[in-house]
């Protein structure tokens, strides 16, 4: 089977920079990840970490191979979408607040040896990016634009793990930042009130999420 040309390296370079600026924007996704790894540790925090990347690889595939476009365009469906987004981020949320605070003396965050519960973390970063609809507005928006319409699937698969491979990198980066020895110490002594905050933030995200399906459908 014939493949098309790889693409060059200055439109690699330019996709290269677009995933980094996206992965490192502030949102629901640098929220999740920031609150996984402080509630449940660093393992946990990595593991949702490449579980979003996976869904950003997914995007990335989806709009090189043009079917993106369909899930923009069909109301019904982004809405679900946008809904489906808005309660799990408002979920996770309360979860952290219900939280109960590591004993005092103990080290945050927590080592997690469960591969269960490192899954579930995992699929909370997957659900996160897929049903995030702002991320596939970005893809449509603006990524699409850098994508040529005649790659071939080698190209293709590369381009999709280049941008799943950048956003792991990103959030296992601030996954680590967040669990450095240097930084032990000061989570665990505001360990219960970043936890509230860190809660309250992704909830306040939820009902934001939430009443823009509400305008939007007026």
């Amino acid at each position: 089977m014939k493949d098309c040309n790889p693409v060059d390296i200055l439109s690699w370079s330019k996709i290269v920079l677009l995933c980094f600026l996206g992965a490192a924007s502030p949102g629901p996704s640098l929220a999740l990840v920031s609150a996984n790894t402080l509630a449940r540790g660093r393992a946990y925090g990595i593991a949702t970490s490449l579980g979003h990347a996976v869904g950003i690889g997914l995007w990335a595939l989806l709009t090189a191979i043009g079917l993106v476009n369909v899930v923009v365009a069909t109301p019904a469906v982004l809405i679900a979408v946008q809904l489906l987004g808005a309660c799990l981020v408002s979920y996770i949320g309360f979860r952290i607040i219900s939280t109960k605070p590591s004993p005092s003396g103990s080290k945050i965050p927590l080592p997690i040896s469960s591969s269960n519960t490192l899954i579930q973390g995992a699929v909370e970063g997957l659900l996160i990016s897929v049903l995030n609809p702002k991320i596939a507005l970005f893809f449509l928006a603006i990524f699409s634009h850098f994508v040529e319409r005649n790659m071939g699937w080698t190209a293709t698969g590369l381009l999709s793990i280049t941008a799943a491979s950048i956003d792991a990198g990103w959030y296992v980066a601030v996954t680590l930042t967040l669990t450095k020895a240097s930084m032990i110490s000061l989570l665990q002594m505001h360990s219960p009130t970043i936890m509230k905050i860190s809660g309250t933030f992704l909830i306040l995200i939820g009902l934001y999420l939430f009443c823009n399906i509400v305008l939007s459908t007026l």
